[in-house]
C-alpha cells in the first residue's frame, strides 16, 4: 500500500494502515459496517467515510475486492494471491460460498487473455442454495394443494 500512496501522491496515514492491518486479520468478506465494528474492539475508532474511502484506494491498489453482487451493503474481501476464485450466490437470501472446484480453477488459469493482463479472477455462479430451493418447492407445493 505504501508504494501505491507514494505513486499516488497521497498521505499515509495512522488510520489507513490501521484499517489495512485489521482488514488482513478478517477472513471471508465484511463489509464497511463490520470492518468499522473491529475498529472500536481495537479501539482505534474511526469514521465510516475514513473506511470507504480507504476500501475505495485498497481496491484500486488491488489489495482489496469488491464483490459486485446485490446487497444492502458493499462486501469486500482481501486479496492475498492471484489464486482464482468462484462464489456461488443465491438470489433468494443472498448467501455468498465459495466453491472449491479444481477443474473450474484450472481453466481459469489456463485460459489466455490476449493484449489484457489480468490482476485476478473471480467467477459468480447465481441460483439458489439448497435452504432456498427447499423453502421454494414447500412454497409451490403448498400453492398447488391449495389449486
Amino acid at each position: 500500500m505504501q508504494t501505491y500512496l507514494k505513486a499516488c501522491k497521497l498521505r499515509q496515514t495512522r488510520e489507513r494502515f490501521a484499517i489495512l492491518e485489521a482488514i488482513y486479520d478478517t477472513e471471508g468478506t465484511f463489509t464497511a459496517e463490520n470492518l468499522q465494528e473491529i475498529m472500536l474492539q481495537r479501539k482505534f475508532p474511526v469514521s465510516i467515510a475514513t473506511i470507504y474511502s480507504t476500501t475505495r484506494l485498497l481496491v484500486q491498489a488491488n489489495l482489496l475486492l469488491r464483490h459486485p453482487y446485490n446487497s444492502a451493503s458493499a462486501v469486500f474481501e482481501r486479496i492475498l494471491d492471484s489464486r482464482p476464485r468462484t462464489y456461488l450466490v443465491c438470489d433468494h437470501c443472498g448467501s455468498v460460498t465459495p466453491l472449491k472446484n479444481k477443474e473450474l480453477a484450472s481453466v481459469f488459469e489456463t485460459t489466455r487473455t490476449p493484449r489484457f493482463t489480468s490482476t485476478h479472477r473471480i467467477a459468480y455462479i447465481y441460483g439458489n442454495c439448497s435452504k432456498c430451493q427447499r423453502s421454494l418447492r414447500a412454497k409451490k407445493k403448498g400453492q398447488s394443494s391449495k389449486a
